[in-house]
């Protein structure tokens, strides 16, 4: 499995948790139930869901200062979880470029999200990206 599979898989798991209500840990095997994650992609999905949701009120207060205008409740939920699991890679993983986590966010916004989610998703973080620099 690629870190881009894992990264997919990680948000999905993201997703059952929230809208779906499931355990972390039931939520993550339902992501992989079908796939052959292999040892490393393993510890990161569940490094990363496990992670973004124990920071997960950092997480979002940094997610509702950036989105201006937007709750958390208005969001839609794909977009949502893929700010959270980007703004943890981000803001926790020190081993995940910038770059890469805003890319791969995008990326899978434009695969699960509506034809306005990639903007959303690229706009929020290129904010945080923006803060960050200044920093």
């Amino acid at each position: 499995m690629t870190r881009r599979d894992a990264r997919e898989a990680a948000f999905i798991a993201l997703f059952q948790v929230d809208v779906g209500r499931m355990k972390p840990e039931t939520a993550i095997s339902a992501a992989l139930s079908d796939k052959d994650p292999g040892e490393r992609s393993v510890r990161y999905i569940h490094r990363v869901v496990l992670g973004t949701l124990e920071n997960l009120e950092a997480i979002d207060n940094t997610v509702s200062r950036l989105a201006i205008g937007w709750t958390l409740d208005r969001m839609g939920a794909v977009d949502r979880n893929l700010l959270r699991l980007a703004v943890y890679e981000i803001l926790f993983l020190d081993d995940i470029p910038l770059s890469v986590a805003i890319n791969e966010a995008v990326s899978l916004a434009k695969k699960f999200g509506d034809e306005e989610s990639w903007k959303f998703v690229n706009g929020i973080l290129g904010k945080l990206a923006r803060e960050l620099k200044e920093e």
